[in-house]
Parts: structure tokens; C-alpha cells; sequence
């Protein structure tokens, strides 16, 4: 059984490195969802073109657009 003041890693989504919640440099909201990265360069990126890093959910059997 995992203890609850266990912090359960994240992934930066421009670089993909993993870090916590704590190690993280910086973070950014983006619909309703924190993201967190390892560096304020990255962040920067994210902001300027969320969609970009973003993955988007697409229902099974539909061809990717």
C-alpha cells in the first residue's frame, strides 16, 4: 500500500523529463489541467503553443485528422 504524502511524479510535456510536483521550476494551466516542467524555458514554450504539447483524445476507429 503506497502512503498518501507520497507525491506521484509528473512529465514535463515539452521535453518529457519527470519531476514532482515540488522539483518543479515552474507551471502553467491550460483548459483546466496544470502542467508542470523542469524549466522556465520550457514552460515558455508551452504558453506560446499549448496545442502543440498537448495530446489530443481521439475516439477509437476515427482516423487522426
Amino acid at each position: 500500500m503506497q502512503r498518501q504524502n507520497e507525491e506521484h511524479p509528473v512529465t514535463d510535456p515539452v521535453c518529457g523529463m519527470e519531476l514532482s510536483h515540488k522539483s518543479a521550476v515552474d507551471e502553467a494551466t491550460y483548459q483546466g489541467k496544470t502542467y508542470y516542467f523542469c524549466a522556465q524555458t520550457c514552460c515558455e514554450a508551452f504558453v506560446a503553443d499549448p496545442k502543440k504539447y498537448v495530446r489530443q483524445h481521439r475516439q477509437h476507429g476515427m482516423k487522426p485528422g
